[in-house]
Formats: structure tokens, C-alpha cells, sequence
């Protein structure tokens, strides 16, 4: 079965009704009169597609997926494309400028090159499936295709390169191009660029429905008319989400400190004069004094009060109070989690009074694990720098969650720079495709 047709007929005549509208708006986007060939926004197909269908948005960027799907225990890594004429053609996938040092050892060899792009692709894709709770298997492209008059949508396989079976087809002085048996892949030197050749013909490729595009002559007297009668109606915009921004370095040195944050696993035993050292996975993200002064209202409401009662507080240490929550992770797991130690500075998983389904108390290790361990990839004690998470794309987290409710918080990695632009009121970046 297709994930086409795990949706509704609703939802599916929902999505082309859409699509329909935005290809009929086309003579906006245009320069020229008389090209037929109608518009489509990759960012609306992305957003609307998600709002149809029920998904998560989980692009942050530069990563292989941009929507989840999630199917009962199912849970679905969807790329969202869409580009001109439906012949078969090479399309990008994947940026690799920030790997350039590493692959351009391999220039003079490029069997060994197109194994180490491979391989880094490949890579890349673990980590999102780390991320987001995905299998290896059932990931796909849904991707439309736009001949004259007409939208074409696709399915295709979504699956790793079969490092075992790599065939160079091709070789110039700005490309490589080559096959694993299933897909064909080129590398372009001056940009550091994965292409995939996206082709109707192949077996596991599905056309999925084919429609009319009826653009608009003038859509600009359309919108403005459509616009003042809205207008004349009152309605109201309700935003339910409360969304915040935290760096996974220090906010003063700019740097991971080496003995905490990300690196708490690299500080001194618990036990004074044991030689026993931290789990790999024990970590907590930093929280800036700076970011409760400008939120204090984001983990709690009001958390200076709340500091002021904790600090007042003399009971037993198990028993102190802290600002307790869960936290969501994109990959469906949700984890008991905490605002803790001195100046409410760190968020860390971790609960004294909550169990596992294995009856196993849950411990600050649980958010490591699926930061750092599962999905940037640190499998070794190597202190974690700003450089480091930088290759990996990131160097900030995204929270969110609903108004007036303290209890969920969820979680998922941001673009470099985001905690930045966050403090600066400036907008997010995005990492560049």
C-alpha cells in the first residue's frame, strides 16, 4: 500500500483543491506572459501537506525529511519536491558544504569519493531516523511534477545507497555520477551537491494522480477582491503555541564548556574519590539567566518566584521541589524531564518518582541518549565544541508548547544561530537546502 492511500479521499481531494488554488494564482509569481506551465512553492507544498494530511513538520533546514507521517505504531519520513516536466531528471537532495574538507581528500580517487559521499549521505540519514523514530524502509519522496497545464503527483522509495553495490556511470570535470542498483546519484563539485534522478518509469516509482492547473488571467484583481470581502467579516487568529529557543552551548563563552552542558558527562565522578566516570549520555542543556529574564514564564509561571520558593525550602534534597515536566521527542517517546541546579540553569531529563515500562527509573541519561548519542552521533569520549555541532547543522533546540499548559513540552533540533536571532528578536535562520 502506497501512504497515498493511507490518507482519506477527503484528505487526498483536500490537498489537490490546494494545490489547484495556488497553481491557478500562477501569473503572480510571473516576470513573463504566456509560459503555461504552472507555479507551485516548495515551503506552501511543505506547509500544506502537513496541514491536510495531519503531519509533523520536522525540516529544520538541511535535513533529509521535511514531513512525519505517523500511522498507528507506523511512523513515516517523508521528502517533499516538486520541480518542471515529468521526463526523467536529476534532482538536488542533499547539501555537503560543510563536509567539503573532508570529501575533497578524495579527489584524485573517485571510487573512494563516491563511497565517502555515499557513505556521508547515508549517515546523515541514520541520524534523522535516530531523530525521529524512523525504520530504514518505509520512508518515501512525495513529489508533484508541472507540465503544461497539469500537476502530477508521485510516490517513490526513500532508501539508503547500498554501499555494497556502488557503480560509477560517469565522469566529468564538474560531476560524478553514479548507481547502487536502485537509484542513480551524481555529486557536483562546485557545489557540493547530492542529485537524485527522479524517473516515472521505475518500479517503485507510483504516479498517483494527474489534474488540470486553470490559471487566472489576473489574479491580482481576484486577491484584492477575495481580500476585502474577508474583511468585511470579524474573525479572530488564536495562537496556541508557545514557542522558545535555548543554545546547546554556553551563552557567555560561546563555546560547550568542557565540563558541563553537553559535556556534563566529561566532569568529575558524583562519588568524591571514585574513579567511576559519567555515562557518555549525561547531559543538560544550558538555560541562559539571560533567556528567564527576557521568558520567565515559558517552564513556569514566573520562575524566579519559583526559585525563591526552592531556595526557601529545607526538607530532604530528594524531596525539593523542581519545575517538573515531560518532554516530547520527535521520535514519539516522551521523557520525564526538569529545570534544575543553581540560577535554574540546566534542562536535563530525569525523575525521582518515575518508572519505564521495564520498571526502570528513568535518569539524567535519557535526553543525552537521544541528543548527542543517537542522533549527532557521539560514540566516543571526544569532547562536543560549537565546530563540532556545527557539522552537524545545529547548535541550538526548538521547544514549544501549548498555552497554559506546563505539563508537555516538546522538543526537536534548530538551525545554527536560531537561540541567537531568538535573544535578538531577529528572524530564525534556516540552513541553507
Amino acid at each position: 500500500m502506497s501512504v497515498w492511500d493511507r490518507y482519506s479521499d477527503e484528505q487526498r481531494n483536500e490537498y489537490i483543491q490546494f494545490l489547484q488554488v495556488y497553481g491557478a494564482l500562477s501569473n503572480l509569481f510571473r516576470q513573463k506572459k504566456g509560459e503555461d506551465i504552472p507555479h507551485l512553492d516548495s515551503k506552501f507544498q511543505e506547509t500544506i501537506f502537513a496541514k491536510i494530511f495531519n503531519c509533523q513538520n520536522v525540516d529544520i533546514g538541511n535535513t533529509p525529511h521535511d514531513v512525519l507521517s505517523v500511522f498507528g505504531d507506523k511512523r513515516i519520513g517523508i521528502g517533499l519536491k516538486t520541480w518542471m516536466a515529468s521526463k526523467p531528471s536529476f534532482q538536488k537532495v542533499m547539501q555537503l558544504k560543510r563536509y567539503q574538507k573532508e570529501i575533497n581528500n578524495f579527489q584524485d580517487d573517485n571510487e573512494a569519493l563516491v563511497y565517502k559521499v555515499s557513505e556521508i549521505k547515508n549517515e546523515r540519514m541514520i541520524s534523522d531516523y535516530e531523530r525521529l523514530g524512523l525504520s530504514e524502509t518505509d520512508n518515501i519522496y512525495h513529489y508533484i511534477t508541472r507540465d503544461k497545464g497539469l500537476f502530477n503527483i508521485h510516490e517513490c522509495a526513500y532508501p539508503l545507497v547500498d554501499l555494497s553495490n556502488l557503480q560509477i556511470t560517469d565522469s566529468t570535470h564538474s560531476a560524478l555520477t553514479w548507481t547502487d542498483g536502485r537509484k542513480d546519484y551524481k555529486y557536483t563539485y562546485g557545489d557540493s551537491q547530492i542529485w537524485q534522478k527522479f524517473d516515472p518509469g521505475k518500479k517503485d516509482t507510483l504516479l498517483l494522480n494527474r489534474f488540470d492547473i486553470k490559471i487566472i488571467e489576473d489574479p491580482f484583481t481576484f486577491l484584492l477582491q477575495s481580500y476585502l470581502n474577508l474583511t468585511e467579516s470579524v474573525y479572530e487568529v488564536h495562537d496556541d503555541i508557545v514557542e522558545v529557543y535555548l543554545p546547546l552551548y554556553s551563552y557567555r563563552s560561546k563555546e560547550v564548556e568542557e565540563k558541563s552542558g553537553l559535556n556534563a558527562w566529561n566532569a568529575a565522578p558524583k562519588n568524591k574519590g571514585s574513579d567511576t566516570v559519567r555515562p557518555l549520555n549525561e547531559v543538560y542543556i544550558p538555560i541562559p539567566r539571560e533567556f528567564h529574564k527576557k521568558f520567565p514564564n515559558f517552564f513556569v509561571e514566573n520562575i524566579f518566584e519559583f526559585e525563591n520558593y526552592r531556595n526557601a525550602y529545607q526538607g530532604e534534597k530528594k524531596d525539593r521541589p523542581e519545575v517538573r515536566f515531560h518532554l516530547q521527542l520527535p521520535n514519539g517517546k516522551e521523557i520525564p524531564a526538569l529545570v534544575t541546579q543553581d540560577n535554574m540553569k540546566g534542562l536535563q531529563s530525569g525523575s525521582n518518582v518515575e518508572y519505564d515500562e521495564n520498571g526502570k527509573r528513568f535518569g539524567q541519561s535519557a535526553l543525552g541518549q537521544w541528543l548527542l548519542v543517537d542522533v549527532l552521533g557521539l560514540k566516543e569520549r571526544k569532547l562536543v565544541t560549537r565546530e563540532w555541532l556545527q557539522m552537524k547543522e545545529t547548535d541550538s533546540v526548538r521547544l514549544w508548547r501549548k498555552k497554559n499548559d506546563y505539563s508537555l513540552i516538546n522538543i526537536d533540533f534548530a538551525p545554527i544561530g536560531a537561540f541567537e536571532a531568538f535573544m535578538n528578536d531577529d528572524p530564525i535562520p534556516q540552513n541553507e537546502e
